[in-house]
Protein backbone atom coordinates (compact mmCIF):
# COMPACT_ATOMS: atom_id res chain seq x y z
CA UNK A 1 0.00 0.00 0.00
CA UNK A 2 1.53 3.45 -1.06
CA UNK A 3 1.63 6.45 1.38
CA UNK A 4 -0.27 9.30 1.51
CA UNK A 5 1.34 12.30 -0.20
CA UNK A 6 1.33 15.51 1.98
CA UNK A 7 1.36 19.45 1.21
CA UNK A 8 2.07 20.45 4.49
CA UNK A 9 0.97 24.61 5.29
CA UNK A 10 3.20 25.52 8.46
CA UNK A 11 2.02 28.84 9.84
CA UNK A 12 3.81 31.40 11.83
CA UNK A 13 3.83 31.48 15.97
CA UNK A 14 6.78 32.68 17.08
CA UNK A 15 8.76 30.40 19.29
CA UNK A 16 5.03 28.24 19.18
CA UNK A 17 6.29 27.20 16.18
CA UNK A 18 8.56 24.67 17.69
CA UNK A 19 5.41 22.87 17.69
CA UNK A 20 5.97 22.25 14.04
CA UNK A 21 8.47 19.93 14.78
CA UNK A 22 6.07 17.68 16.46
CA UNK A 23 3.58 17.59 13.80
CA UNK A 24 6.14 16.90 10.65
CA UNK A 25 7.79 13.97 13.82
CA UNK A 26 4.07 12.93 13.95
CA UNK A 27 3.48 12.70 10.03
CA UNK A 28 6.48 10.97 9.25
CA UNK A 29 5.75 8.29 12.29
CA UNK A 30 2.23 7.79 10.59
CA UNK A 31 3.87 7.06 7.51
CA UNK A 32 2.46 10.38 5.18
CA UNK A 33 4.96 11.22 2.39
CA UNK A 34 5.59 14.87 2.88
CA UNK A 35 6.37 16.21 -0.79
CA UNK A 36 5.52 20.05 -0.03
CA UNK A 37 5.70 22.83 2.61
CA UNK A 38 4.65 26.31 2.43
CA UNK A 39 6.15 28.23 5.39
CA UNK A 40 5.75 31.67 6.80
CA UNK A 41 8.04 32.88 9.97
CA UNK A 42 8.86 29.94 11.99
CA UNK A 43 7.25 27.85 9.64
CA UNK A 44 9.35 28.78 6.71
CA UNK A 45 11.86 28.14 9.15
CA UNK A 46 11.28 24.54 10.44
CA UNK A 47 9.74 23.39 7.16
CA UNK A 48 12.68 24.79 5.75
CA UNK A 49 15.24 23.25 7.61
CA UNK A 50 12.97 19.67 7.44
CA UNK A 51 13.43 20.05 3.37
CA UNK A 52 17.14 20.47 3.40
CA UNK A 53 16.89 16.62 5.51
CA UNK A 54 18.22 19.06 8.71
CA UNK A 55 15.33 18.67 11.12
CA UNK A 56 16.95 15.99 13.88
CA UNK A 57 20.23 18.02 13.59
CA UNK A 58 18.18 21.49 14.61
CA UNK A 59 15.67 20.00 17.49
CA UNK A 60 19.08 18.19 19.37
CA UNK A 61 20.60 21.96 19.00
CA UNK A 62 17.31 24.11 20.13
CA UNK A 63 16.29 21.42 22.52
CA UNK A 64 19.96 22.18 24.49
CA UNK A 65 19.95 25.62 24.39
CA UNK A 66 20.05 27.77 27.49
CA UNK A 67 19.04 31.01 28.49
CA UNK A 68 22.54 32.32 28.05
CA UNK A 69 22.73 30.54 24.48
CA UNK A 70 20.22 32.54 23.12
CA UNK A 71 21.17 36.12 24.45
CA UNK A 72 24.39 35.13 22.35
CA UNK A 73 22.68 34.60 19.86
CA UNK A 74 21.44 38.33 19.38
CA UNK A 75 22.95 40.95 17.78
CA UNK A 76 21.80 44.05 18.66
CA UNK A 77 21.32 46.93 16.03
CA UNK A 78 21.36 50.47 16.87
CA UNK A 79 19.49 51.67 13.95
CA UNK A 80 15.53 52.44 14.23
CA UNK A 81 14.55 49.41 12.31
CA UNK A 82 15.05 46.50 14.39
CA UNK A 83 15.77 45.52 17.98
CA UNK A 84 18.41 43.05 16.56
CA UNK A 85 19.89 42.48 12.80
CA UNK A 86 19.03 39.09 12.75
CA UNK A 87 22.49 38.07 10.86
CA UNK A 88 23.72 36.32 13.99
CA UNK A 89 21.48 33.54 14.46
CA UNK A 90 21.49 32.84 10.72
CA UNK A 91 24.94 32.12 10.23
CA UNK A 92 24.95 29.80 13.26
CA UNK A 93 21.87 27.99 11.38
CA UNK A 94 24.15 28.20 8.03
CA UNK A 95 26.99 26.51 9.72
CA UNK A 96 25.35 24.04 11.62
CA UNK A 97 23.30 22.92 8.51
CA UNK A 98 24.47 24.73 5.08
CA UNK A 99 22.74 26.36 2.86
CA UNK A 100 21.48 25.13 -0.47
CA UNK A 101 19.50 26.96 -3.76
CA UNK A 102 15.56 25.84 -2.44
CA UNK A 103 15.15 24.66 -6.13
CA UNK A 104 17.60 21.63 -5.50
CA UNK A 105 15.82 20.36 -2.40
CA UNK A 106 14.76 17.04 -3.20
CA UNK A 107 10.57 18.60 -0.91
CA UNK A 108 9.06 21.48 -3.18
CA UNK A 109 9.26 24.55 -0.75
CA UNK A 110 7.94 27.91 -0.88
CA UNK A 111 8.95 30.74 1.88
CA UNK A 112 6.15 33.73 2.27
CA UNK A 113 7.81 37.12 2.92
CA UNK A 114 6.11 40.41 3.28
CA UNK A 115 7.33 43.31 0.81
CA UNK A 116 7.40 46.31 3.27
CA UNK A 117 7.21 49.13 0.58
CA UNK A 118 4.43 47.38 -1.81
CA UNK A 119 3.09 45.71 1.20
CA UNK A 120 2.03 42.68 -0.46
CA UNK A 121 3.18 38.85 -0.16
CA UNK A 122 7.06 37.64 -1.66
CA UNK A 123 6.93 33.64 -2.70
CA UNK A 124 10.68 32.24 -2.39
CA UNK A 125 10.92 29.12 -4.38
CA UNK A 126 13.74 29.27 -5.72
CA UNK A 127 17.45 31.04 -4.99
CA UNK A 128 19.39 30.60 -1.10
CA UNK A 129 17.06 29.08 1.48
CA UNK A 130 18.55 31.12 4.20
CA UNK A 131 17.84 34.23 2.29
CA UNK A 132 14.03 33.17 2.11
CA UNK A 133 13.93 32.04 5.68
CA UNK A 134 15.69 35.31 6.91
CA UNK A 135 13.22 37.22 4.88
CA UNK A 136 10.58 35.18 6.15
CA UNK A 137 11.07 35.80 9.84
CA UNK A 138 11.67 39.52 10.03
CA UNK A 139 9.28 40.37 12.69
CA UNK A 140 8.88 44.18 13.03
CA UNK A 141 10.46 46.19 15.55
CA UNK A 142 12.26 42.40 16.56
CA UNK A 143 14.53 41.81 13.80
CA UNK A 144 15.45 44.68 10.66
CA UNK A 145 14.37 43.65 7.32
CA UNK A 146 16.04 41.70 5.08
CA UNK A 147 17.08 43.79 2.11
CA UNK A 148 17.14 41.19 -1.12
CA UNK A 149 17.34 42.01 -4.29
CA UNK A 150 16.34 45.75 -4.53
CA UNK A 151 13.28 45.11 -1.87
CA UNK A 152 13.32 45.33 1.92
CA UNK A 153 11.55 42.30 3.35
CA UNK A 154 9.42 41.63 6.61
CA UNK A 155 7.86 38.29 8.18
CA UNK A 156 5.59 36.79 5.80
CA UNK A 157 2.80 36.74 8.76
CA UNK A 158 1.48 40.10 8.54
CA UNK A 159 -0.30 39.14 4.72
CA UNK A 160 -0.53 35.49 4.91
CA UNK A 161 0.50 33.72 8.22
CA UNK A 162 -0.96 30.42 7.25
CA UNK A 163 0.39 30.42 3.64
CA UNK A 164 -1.84 27.64 1.39
CA UNK A 165 -1.68 29.07 -1.93
CA UNK A 166 1.90 28.36 -2.72
CA UNK A 167 0.06 24.31 -2.08
CA UNK A 168 -2.46 24.70 -4.56
CA UNK A 169 -0.93 22.93 -7.79
CA UNK A 170 0.52 20.33 -5.73
CA UNK A 171 -0.56 16.91 -7.24
CA UNK A 172 -1.17 15.40 -3.71
CA UNK A 173 -3.54 13.43 -1.71
CA UNK A 174 -3.88 16.32 1.28
CA UNK A 175 -3.03 19.62 1.84
CA UNK A 176 -2.68 19.76 5.91
CA UNK A 177 -2.59 23.33 7.06
CA UNK A 178 -1.07 23.77 11.03
CA UNK A 179 -2.39 27.08 12.29
CA UNK A 180 -0.87 27.98 15.50
CA UNK A 181 -2.96 30.68 16.48
CA UNK A 182 -6.40 29.24 15.77
CA UNK A 183 -9.06 28.92 18.60
CA UNK A 184 -10.18 25.43 19.72
CA UNK A 185 -13.32 24.78 18.38
CA UNK A 186 -15.50 22.46 17.25
CA UNK A 187 -15.22 21.80 13.12
CA UNK A 188 -17.50 23.62 10.53
CA UNK A 189 -20.02 21.61 8.75
CA UNK A 190 -19.94 23.33 5.43
CA UNK A 191 -22.58 22.07 2.50
CA UNK A 192 -21.30 23.26 -1.03
CA UNK A 193 -23.25 22.59 -3.81
CA UNK A 194 -21.45 20.74 -6.51
CA UNK A 195 -19.90 22.89 -9.38
CA UNK A 196 -20.28 21.49 -13.03
CA UNK A 197 -17.26 20.56 -15.07
CA UNK A 198 -17.00 24.15 -16.76
CA UNK A 199 -17.12 26.11 -13.38
CA UNK A 200 -14.52 24.16 -11.71
CA UNK A 201 -12.35 24.41 -15.18
CA UNK A 202 -12.67 27.79 -15.19
CA UNK A 203 -11.65 28.69 -11.48
CA UNK A 204 -8.63 25.88 -11.67
CA UNK A 205 -7.48 28.54 -14.22
CA UNK A 206 -7.91 31.51 -12.08
CA UNK A 207 -6.27 29.81 -9.44
CA UNK A 208 -2.95 28.98 -11.47
CA UNK A 209 -2.73 32.27 -13.09
CA UNK A 210 -2.87 33.37 -9.40
CA UNK A 211 -0.45 31.69 -8.17
CA UNK A 212 2.19 32.14 -11.21
CA UNK A 213 1.70 35.88 -10.79
CA UNK A 214 2.57 35.51 -7.45
CA UNK A 215 5.90 33.23 -7.69
CA UNK A 216 9.08 35.36 -7.44
CA UNK A 217 10.63 36.45 -10.78
CA UNK A 218 14.35 36.07 -10.90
Amino acid sequence: MSRQTVSLVLGGGGARGLAHIGVIERLSHNGYDIRSISGSSMGALIGGIYAMGKLDVYTRWVCALERVDVLRLLDFSFGGNGLFKGERIIEVLKGMIGDRNIEDLSIAYTAVATDLEKEQEVWFSEGSLFDAIRASIAIPSIFRPHYYQGRYLLDGSLVNPVPIAPTLKDNTDLTIAVNLGARDQPPMQVQQAPLDEQQKTADRRRIIRFIDSMRQQR
